[in-house]
C-alpha cells in the first residue's frame, strides 16, 4: 500500500523549503535524518507510484501558486494554521488577511475538503502581572464564516503543551512571564465556546490530543492525518494503522494515521519562531535564508 507523506509537522515546507522539497519530487526520493539518532537516516521513496498523498502543513501557502505544477501527479492535503495575530507570541506570521486569499486560491484549486484549518494552539500565559491568551472567539467566528464559504468544514484545535524547552525559552526571553496550563473546566468551556460557532457554520471542530476535553458537546476527537478520510477523498484504500506519534510522551491520544514525516528540526529550521513551538530551533538561520 502506498504511504502518506508529511511535509511536515517538523518545520514549515511550504513557507521555507518548497522549491527544496520539489527538487527532491523531482529526484524521486529524499533522505530523512532521524530526529533522535542523527546518524541515522532513511531513503523514502517520493515516487508518484509510493505515494498516495502528500499532507503538508504550514502558516503560509504563497509560494504553492509557483511550485503546483510540481506536484500534479500527487493526491494534496492542507494542514493551516490561522490564528488570531499576536506580535509577541507570533512575530512573524503571515497577516491574516494574506493567509486568508492563500486559502482561497487552495479552495479554488482543490476544493475546500482538503483543507484542514488549525486554530491551534490555544496559549495562556502571565505577563506583565496580567493573565493573557491568544484565544479570540470573535476572530474564530470570523475566521470560520470565511473558510466555510470556501468549503473548509474541519478545524483543529489543541491547548498548548509547556515542554521543558519551550519553559526556559520564555524564561530567557522575559523572567517575569510564564506559561499557564488552564484548569480543565476552563478549557471546557473555551472548548464548548467554539464548538458553538464553528457548529453555527457547518464546521466540525476537532480536538487534537486533547483527551480531557474531547467529550464537549459540539467537539470530538480528531485525526490530523486521516487515513479513512483521505482515502474517501483519494479513491484508494489508505492504510489507517496507527502513527507512531501515540507512542511518543504526552501523545497518546494522538488517533493520526501512520505517515512519514520528511522534514529536519534542525536543516530546515522554521522561520516564524513562535514561543511555544516545540519544533523551534533557529529560526534566526531559517529568516536569514527566506
Amino acid at each position: 500500500m502506498r504511504r502518506v507523506v508529511s511535509a511536515s509537522k517538523r518545520t514549515d515546507i511550504p513557507a521555507f523549503y518548497l522549491r527544496w522539497f520539489a527538487e527532491r519530487v523531482a529526484e524521486g526520493f529524499v533522505d530523512v535524518r532521524n530526529p533522535l539518532y542523527r546518524q541515522l537516516t532513511t531513503r523514502v521513496s517520493l515516487r508518484p507510484d509510493d505515494v498516495a498523498w502528500i499532507v503538508f502543513w504550514s502558516r503560509s501557502y504563497g509560494a504553492l501558486p509557483r511550485f503546483a505544477a510540481r506536484f500534479a501527479a500527487y493526491q494534496l492535503y492542507f494542514q493551516f494554521t490561522i490564528n488570531p495575530p499576536d506580535p509577541w507570541l507570533e512575530a512573524h506570521v503571515p497577516p491574516t488577511a494574506a493567509a486568508l486569499r492563500q486559502a482561497e486560491w487552495l479552495a479554488a484549486r482543490y476544493g475546500g475538503e482538503r483543507i484542514a484549518w488549525r486554530y491551534d494552539p490555544i496559549a495562556c500565559w502571565r505577563r506583565d502581572g496580567r493573565m493573557e491568551t491568544n484565544d479570540d472567539p470573535q476572530f474564530f467566528a470570523r475566521v470560520c464564516a470565511e473558510l466555510a464559504a470556501l468549503g473548509v468544514r474541519r478545524c483543529f484545535t489543541s491547548f498548548a503543551d509547556h515542554y521543558t524547552k519551550v519553559q526556559r525559552r520564555l524564561a530567557q526571553l522575559d523572567p517575569a512571564a510564564a506559561w499557564i496550563d488552564p484548569p480543565t473546566a476552563e478549557k471546557r468551556a473555551r472548548a464548548a465556546e467554539l464548538a458553538a460557532i464553528a457548529a453555527a457554520h457547518g464546521v466540525a471542530l476537532l480536538a487534537c490530543c486533547e483527551p480531557g476535553i474531547e467529550d464537549v458537546s459540539g467537539l470530538a476527537p480528531g485525526a490530523c492525518i486521516d487515513g479513512a478520510l483521505l482515502g474517501a477523498l483519494g479513491g484508494e484504500g489508505v492504510s489507517t494503522a496507527r502513527s507512531s506519534d501515540a507512542q511518543v510522551p504526552g501523545r497518546a491520544a494522538c488517533r493520526c494515521t501512520r505517515a512519514v514525516d520528511v522534514g529536519d528540526y534542525e536543516r530546515q529550521p522554521c522561520g516564524y519562531g513562535c514561543l511555544y513551538c516545540y519544533a523551534r530551533q533557529r529560526h534566526d538561520v531559517a529568516r536569514r535564508r527566506r
